[in-house]
């Protein structure tokens, strides 16, 4: 970064990146979606869509 009033350059250290989710997470994932499908049948699209978040977040998206 440089400020515009300054003639000194500083670096600021960029924050990691998140680990990538692990091939087991993702068919657990997966795999919960499938069971509960029938469940998430008779609320339609909603239901699809709030299952797959459900599934996302418990077995997927990195906890911090």
């Amino acid at each position: 970064m440089r400020c515009c009033g300054s003639p000194t350059i500083s670096t600021a250290a960029e924050p990691p990146a998140p680990p990538a989710p692990r091939p087991q997470d993702v068919l657990e994932a997966l795999l919960f979606r499938e069971i509960l499908k029938p469940l998430a049948q008779g609320l339609g699209p909603v239901g699809e869509i709030a299952l797959g978040e459900v599934a996302d977040s418990l077995f997927v998206r990195v906890r911090r």
